[in-house]
């Protein structure tokens, strides 16, 4: 059976507040080197492998497309698959609308859309696959793994207030993937509402649609915290120098190139 031809939107861009509670640095996690290419790049490269992937979109911040291209290391070079790069929104559903509604500007055969979080880069090429296959059943479908803990619900003041079967009850993972003309219809039309939703299967179902899951993976974990990358904190001291460092050196140029148009040829006698 051929692989249907399918799309990838990578969330990127999101401001990482979990990641830098502690510490007012503000470097994206998703930036970060974790054993030998940053996050993102291992967030990206294995959709590179599945068959038939027309094209990956990877949304970042405004004003962090440079930072962004550069996380991609030499992804952005290679002519498999189109790589592009789109602004996100000021949360995770608009920045995933953004995608969706670049993708309809490509004028590509798209039957599907895997949604991947930029910072899970421990996803494997199996896993994808599985979840792809899932989708082409259910119309949707999403990793997820029983819960081990026992789930409450609490209220605001964070007193129990109810108690959830952990027999009914799982952790979703990404890739998420859905049917490509339901996913952006059911996004489109949540859009024009003020509802604000968790994730992708939520919109999805909300508009009468069905996610079924497989089986995920515990390896398919999500940077989160500090702690999660082990070096962190010398790698965000290094990025940030040779982030102050790139700006200067863009000031010199831009100078420089300023005194140069301003300049007037002498005539020499």
């Amino acid at each position: 059976m051929a692989f249907p031809s399918h799309a990838v939107i990578v969330t990127a861009a999101g401001s990482s507040d979990r990641f830098n509670e502690s510490k007012e640095i503000g470097v994206k996690k998703e930036y970060l080197n974790l054993g030998g290419h940053t996050v993102l790049y291992q967030s990206v490269r294995p959709f590179l492998g599945i068959p038939n992937c027309r094209a990956i979109v990877v949304t970042h911040p405004e004003g962090m497309e440079d930072q962004c291209a550069v996380a991609l290391e030499d992804l952005l070079e290679q002519n498999l698959v189109p790589i592009i790069l789109v602004k996100g929104g000021k949360n995770r559903q608009e920045s995933v609308l953004n995608g969706l509604e670049l993708l309809t500007t490509l004028s590509l055969p798209i039957e599907y859309v895997a949604i991947h979080d930029g910072a899970r880069p421990y996803v494997s090429e199996e896993l994808i696959i599985t979840t792809l296959a899932t989708a082409t059943i259910f119309g949707g479908a999403v990793p997820a793994l029983s819960t081990t803990d026992a789930i409450k619900t609490i209220d605001e003041h964070g007193q129990i207030i109810g108690h959830s079967n952990r027999q009914q009850t799982v952790g979703v993972q990404t890739p998420q993937i859905f049917r490509y003309p339901e996913i952006l219809e059911a996004h489109r039309r949540a859009a024009g509402t003020t509802n604000t939703y968790i994730d992708d299967t939520e919109i999805f179902t909300d508009y009468n649609q069905w996610v079924g899951i497989c089986e995920g993976e515990r390896t398919n974990i999500k940077i989160t915290y500090l702690s999660d990358i082990p070096d962190a904190e010398e790698q965000i001291k290094r990025y940030l120098a040779d982030l102050e460092a790139g700006k200067k050196q863009a000031r010199i140029n831009e100078a420089f190139g300023c005194a140069l148009s301003q300049a007037k040829p002498r005539r020499m006698r």
